[in-house]
């Protein structure tokens, strides 16, 4: 695991004993190679739309979740299947990281915090070194950047995502559930999200 988003924390709060493993890996489809189960890999490839932008494709192994453009909701999504490992796959070669996630209580800077200490120190981005292009540096640098999100307490916009994940996520892999109901209007703004997700088909 990379120190990543741990070293922007330990600005604001003491280390703190880490969250217990949410996921029952035993639950999981799983591939037999030399001999061993092995757990599904979180993959994160990316294909472009009819305009050229690149759309971030979310799988487990072979199992292809969710891809939108925006990638606040990748993040969301792989909170809210209680994950942290990822790899990323570009033209320019892939990394396996981790998504230093907070846990409930935590507290965390103001977003804009760990955006400047990012920028001033670009050895924390884990991601974004595989931009082949520069329409991939937003998309890669974000997987980082949002995983400092209180995903527990979202604000509006995070909360937007966090719902828009859920939605479309298999709803077997969902291992942390919404807890409260959904804001007035939601469908609307749901349908507007939709049109940064090219998968699964809105």
């Amino acid at each position: 695991m990379t120190n990543t988003t741990r070293r922007i924390r330990s600005i604001s709060k003491p280390s703190q004993p880490a969250s217990p493993p949410l996921i029952d890996f035993a639950s999981r489809p799983a591939t037999e190679a030399a001999g061993h189960l092995q757990a599904p890999q979180l993959t994160l490839t990316f294909f472009s739309n009819s305009n050229g932008v690149p759309v971030a494709n979310l799988h487990l192994g072979e199992r292809q979740l969710l891809a939108t453009t925006h990638p606040a909701t990748i993040v969301a999504a792989i909170f809210v299947m209680g994950m942290t490992e990822l790899t990323v796959v570009t033209a320019d070669g892939r990394h396996t990281g981790e998504l230093d996630f907070a846990g409930p209580g935590d507290n965390l800077l103001p977003m804009p915090v760990p955006n400047a200490l990012m920028q001033l120190d670009p050895h924390l981005y884990q991601f974004r070194h595989l931009s082949p292009a520069a329409s991939y540096f937003l998309l890669l640098e974000g997987l980082d950047l949002f995983a400092n999100e209180n995903w527990y307490e979202p604000t509006e916009l995070a909360d937007e995502h966090l719902r828009a994940a859920h939605h479309h996520l298999p709803k077997d892999l969902v291992r942390r559930p919404l807890v409260t109901a959904a804001p007035k209007g939601w469908k609307k703004t749901l349908a507007r999200r939709n049109r940064w997700i090219y998968f699964p088909f809105c």
